[in-house]
């Protein structure tokens, strides 16, 4: 929809030269018989409504002549907004208000009294006195690290001269030039200046500046350079394409849905438009489909939760919107493959946890998902928690004999992923791990879920992992399946890219290669050894901890062992994992399990 909202600052012809004053006739701002707006009068005159030469305001210029609203606004507000306060019943806006608030008749001047008109302006033109929604106006921006550095400087300006500041302040005249209806060809709305590839607000946005600046990366961004065609009746921009429509793609001016950021629609709603497989040409992955999944991130079932400036890890209300993971202003799809752990190019710039703290921006996939997965409070994991699949308890085991190793303790927080990837036994994700076994079952590449090495992801002892290599879309499109990359849903337990077996509790039969796929990916089960051999019908995670042992060491935890409690229980005097050496007899466990007693059983 092409929403006319423009400052009412309409001219009298000897205060400005004649090509301003002729581009005014006949636009919307032309309340005569002849303008193309809804309102029209049988006055002559096209200036008369906002102007006259004599018996107007004093002190207000340009000879304002139009009633002036004398309505409190509600003035815009969000956690990421650090200018100073808004003044619009003070600052020039108010000209502009007193037609686009509504409160005052269209045709109530000072000079000439009630002028009659007929017709109502468009909706999308009163902005009312609620100004929350709409880009502030009459206030002077403070330096955020994310304008323009030319906006503090002496005089104060945008970077674009034909989008001025007025006496220092964004007014409504920053944007609009009230008298010149078509300076943007494609959205005749009196803008100052094309908003095509957003030329208008890059003038006081500046995605240049150094991090940390939530804009940065925005010339290598898919919002603005992507190709695709884009619906016009979609209402997302009217330029066609995702670059030219850029900022507008997901921003707009006044009267947004979304009143904190300007969003066109709240939280997914401003993502979904072209995320969801259609609207846009070549059509983009369907990663709305993906929440449908049964398995899928509450992105669509919790709302109200996402702040931009939240504390991390977060301990409020758990969430993950699509801003938790992905920065709009700088992702862009990822182009082969990226080496782990560095950030993918569809998370860039978005913010992470790591154990030095909060990162802005994240620099590691890991620290993306620490945000909620590491030392958060309100982590919902517990062995009763069954949301994603069954969440195991593994700790505590022991007593072993004397002189065996002394296996884990209690951890404060067993479900601490950070904790988990930091301990050197388990999966080299943060690169922390220790190799204890000569991996003779690993591949020379991952697989693809399609069965195919994947060979720009190379495998040795010593690669690190992502955590979606393992936690993904099951049809990622960097793993040769013909879906959206990342955990968005999968129709695995636990968001897992290929199925993996897990035994109910209490234990049961019923593993196969199908149910070891996700193993398979990079161990080649069919080459795994004693004790392998006769417990090839049961889960993997029985045994071995997927993540990590908090507190663990090769001598009791060799290849990840921790056993599932609710499966594998003490037999008689001693449980657990040992390794005592390399020679026969030297490992093994003491445990019951499936009805058998280990006390111990030696390998």
């Amino acid at each position: 929809m092409r929403h006319f909202l423009a400052a009412a600052v309409l001219c009298a012809a000897p205060v400005f030269a004649a090509g301003r004053t002729q581009a005014v006739i006949g636009s919307q701002h032309d309340l005569t018989a002849t303008g193309s707006g809804p309102v029209k009068s049988a006055v002559a005159d096209a200036c008369a409504f906002c102007h006259a030469p004599h018996n107007v305001y004093a002190a207000v210029t340009p000879l304002w002549d139009h009633e002036l609203s004398t309505k409190p606004y509600t003035t815009y507000t969000s956690s990421t907004y650090n200018s100073g306060p808004q003044t619009p019943s003070a600052g020039s806006s108010k000209l502009c208000l007193s037609c686009h608030d509504g409160s005052v008749a269209v045709g109530m001047t000072i000079s000439k009294g009630l002028i009659a008109t007929s017709g109502t302006m468009s909706g999308a033109d009163v902005l009312g006195t609620n100004l929350s929604s709409s880009h502030p106006v009459s206030m002077t921006p403070v330096d955020d690290g994310q304008l323009a550095a030319s906006m503090f400087g002496t005089p104060p300006a945008t970077k674009d001269a034909a989008v001025k500041l007025v006496a220092g302040k964004v007014e409504c005249t920053t944007c609009h030039d009230p008298h010149v209806p078509n300076n943007d060809p494609v959205l005749p709305m009196f803008l100052s200046r094309s908003n095509s590839s957003g030329t208008l607000c890059l003038a006081c946005h500046d995605p240049t500046r150094a991090q940390p600046n939530a804009l940065y990366g925005w010339a290598g961004g898919s919002h603005a350079t992507a190709a695709n065609s884009v619906m016009s009746s979609v209402g997302v921009g009217a330029y066609g394409t995702v670059a030219a429509d850029a900022c507008s793609s997901c921003h707009g001016g006044h009267l947004n849905q979304a009143g904190a950021g300007n969003l066109r629609a709240p939280e997914e709603g401003a993502c979904s438009p072209c995320h969801g497989g259609s609207n846009v040409t070549p059509a983009l992955p369907n990663v709305m489909g993906e929440f449908a999944k049964t398995y899928r991130h509450p992105t669509t079932t919790v709302s109200g939760a996402h702040d931009p400036t939240e504390a991390l890890p977060v301990n409020a209300g758990r969430h993950a919107e699509c801003p938790d993971c992905h920065n709009s202003h700088a992702a862009s799809a990822q182009l082969g493959a990226a080496l782990p752990p560095l950030v993918q190019a569809s998370l860039a710039s978005v913010s992470g946890y790591d154990t030095g703290g909060a990162q802005r921006p994240a620099t590691r996939e890991y620290q993306i998902c620490l945000k909620c997965h590491g030392d958060s409070a309100n982590k919902p994991q517990s062995s009763t928690y069954a949301t994603y699949g069954r969440t195991p308890s593994r700790y505590p085991q022991g007593p072993l004999p004397a002189g065996y190793p002394v296996p884990p303790p209690m951890p404060s927080d067993q479900y601490n992923v950070r904790l988990q990837f930091t301990s050197t036994i388990g999966h080299n994700v943060m690169g922390y791990s220790i190799v204890t076994t000569s991996n003779a079952s690993l591949r020379a590449y991952m697989l693809n879920v399609d069965g195919t090495n994947n060979t720009s992801r190379p495998l040795t002892t010593t690669s690190q992992l992502y955590c979606t290599d393992c936690h993904n879309n099951d049809q990622a499109r960097l793993f040769n399946g013909t879906g959206p990359n990342g955990p968005h849903g999968s129709i695995f337990p636990h968001l897992l890219q290929l199925n993996l077996y897990q035994e109910p509790a209490g234990g049961g039969s019923g593993n196969s290669s199908t149910g070891r796929a996700l193993c398979n990916k990079c161990h080649d089960t069919s080459r795994l050894g004693s004790p392998h051999g006769d417990h090839g019908s049961y889960g993997c995670t029985t045994c071995h901890d997927p993540h990590g042992v908090i507190g663990g060491s090769a001598a009791s935890n060799r290849a990840m062992m921790n056993f599932d409690t609710s499966i594998v229980t003490k037999g008689t005097t001693y449980y657990g994992y040992y390794y005592n050496g390399s020679g026969s007899g030297q490992k093994g466990c003491y445990l019951r399990c499936h009805g058998e007693g280990h006390n111990p059983n030696n390998y």
